[in-house]
């Protein structure tokens, strides 16, 4: 018998086990300021019980949806996924109809999870037009009079065994499919292996700080990939998170307050917003260790601010689904540079390069090229398209998208999209759906979306429309985009604005965007 010294890194199944034994008395999950909470062992022996309910339903390799905001039965159920062997997927809860139901046949899970919110939007929405025949509907919360909904949670664990199901999952297994909206609007499933999200969340232990004695909130979405930047540290390391499921700036003051957090990470939109209540004062903030911010370019008021009244140690990053990439620690963070996203956390290369050329062609140092980002926490495969996946990848270098330079210390600052993405409140939204939403309808001849620089929403999602029919006002455009299907709510416009000419083109006779967005 021969025996190895060679050790994989855990799978994302293990990581709550492991927790359990090294922490039986700590908080692992909680629910609010003043929520109930269960320890590490509990929310252990709760995910079992949720792979056993699973089990009859789903084999190894199978998958599993969530249409869900965060929540602790959420992540129980998202945990027991695992544990089964799934594969897990969070859907996007403010998607359009039609961009949920492309997801779920994409993925063709065995069950899906929704959260009472969502309920009615699937049954009557997106259910009808699935070709996917589900095994089973969960619902958290009250299924009220619902057709499609198999079980409740507390239903579907009823009875079912805390010991863990014999399931053998491998480092480069795919754990999750996460979703990103592509340049038409068409979503790509990024598949993340264990080995990858293991890594992140290591990384993610240091960066953000996220050590054992931790206690974090959650604001975000699962959808989003910062609901995996904050659990992934926590599952890796035992610290404690508190989920807060819709924003409510004020709540969360109240929420780092009661539970005297230790670490937080908003997009500054989100800080500002917090800093800017009239009951600021009313909460401490003293727990807190580190502020962090990622999603959008933070400004220097906004970081002073943060340094004078939240906390006096503010880290800065920039990631995507596809890579956590860079760090600015807080004694990097200077006022000269707070533009800066920093520079690339351990084992992450970075290449600026020609947008035209490969990973191979770089710029000069200063000139502005496409950020190349070469991490170990990449997925391995866009979900159902290859092809997509090797447009994207090369030799392991990942082309972001994203333009930016490095100075002559290494610092990396970003310049923009190359292809028009608009950044609001930390979410993406491409044009060319909303233009296409706008454009059909019959008083609009032609449309124009861009994103503006603005406080509240960092980029505000702005339309620039040449009218065939002058009677027709900004209400009628903003209520014809919300009775779009393909169109989600926070992808509509906010500002409208009607030109009596044509909109500008370039040369070549592409629409001038970049014209639009230099006149604001």
């Amino acid at each position: 018998m021969h025996t190895t010294s060679t050790v994989e890194v855990p799978a994302i199944k293990d990581l709550s086990r492991i927790a359990a034994e090294n922490n039986p008395h700590q908080v692992a999950l909680g629910t609010g300021a003043r929520g109930d909470t269960l320890t590490w062992p509990e929310f252990d022996h709760r995910s079992n019980r949720a792979a056993n309910a699973l089990g009859d339903h789903v084999a190894q390799g199978d998958r599993v949806a969530f249409l869900c905001e965060n929540s602790v039965d959420h992540t129980v159920l998202w945990n027991g996924a695992l544990k089964a062997g799934c594969i897990v997927s969070n859907l996007h809860v403010r998607a359009s109809p039609n961009t949920v139901q492309t997801c779920v046949d994409a993925l063709r899970p065995r069950i899906l999870v929704v959260d009472e919110k969502r309920l009615d939007f699937f049954e009557t929405r997106v259910f009808e037009k699935l070709s996917t025949d589900l095994s089973a509907v969960v619902v958290i919360g009250d299924p009220g009079d619902s057709e499609v909904v198999d079980a409740t949670v507390g239903e579907f664990l009823d009875g079912q065994p805390a010991t863990e199901p014999d399931v053998r999952v491998r480092e480069d297994d795919v754990a999750a499919v996460m979703w990103t909206s592509g340049t038409t609007g068409e979503p790509k499933g990024w598949c993340h292996t264990n080995r990858g999200l293991y890594l992140r969340g290591s990384t993610l232990v240091s960066v953000y700080e996220i050590n054992r004695p931790a206690r974090q909130p959650n604001v975000f979405t699962p959808s989003f990939a910062a609901w995996y930047s904050v659990m992934l540290p926590a599952l890796v390391s035992g610290a404690a998170t508190y989920f807060q499921s819709k924003w409510d700036p004020e709540r969360y003051l109240e929420l780092i307050d009661e539970r005297e957090l230790t670490s937080a990470l908003l997009v500054p939109t989100m800080w500002r917003e917090l800093l800017n209540l009239d009951t600021f004062e009313e909460y401490s903030t003293d727990s807190l260790d580190v502020a962090a911010s990622a999603g959008e370019v933070l400004d220097a008021t906004t970081l002073r601010r943060l340094r004078e009244n939240v906390c006096p140690a503010v880290k800065n990053s920039y990631a995507a689904t596809e890579a956590y990439t860079t760090v600015m620690t807080n004694p990097e963070l200077t006022a000269d540079r707070v533009e800066s996203v920093g520079k690339p956390v351990p084992g992450v290369e970075v290449r600026i390069v020609d947008p035209d050329g490969s990973y191979e062609d770089r710029v000069p140092q200063g000139e502005t090229g496409e950020l190349a980002i070469k991490a170990p926490d990449c997925p391995v495969w866009a979900w159902g398209e290859t092809p997509k996946t090797e447009r994207s990848f090369e030799d392991g270098w990942w082309y972001s998208g994203d333009l930016g330079y490095r100075d002559d210390d290494g610092f990396l600052y970003l310049e923009g999209r190359s292809d028009l993405m608009i950044l609001s409140k930390g979410i993406k939204v491409y044009p060319a759906p909303v233009e296409e939403r706008l454009n059909a309808h019959p008083g609009v001849e032609e449309s124009a979306v861009v994103g503006v620089d603005d406080d509240e929403y960092g980029q505000k999602v702005t339309a620039y429309v040449y009218r065939s029919d002058p009677s027709v006002t900004e209400d009628d455009l903003d209520q014809w985009c919300l009775d779009s299907d393909d169109l989600a709510r926070m992808e509509r416009p906010r500002t409208y604005h009607f030109v009596d000419d044509s909109l500008p083109r370039t040369s070549t006779g592409k629409l001038d965007r970049l014209s639009l967005t230099d006149e604001k």
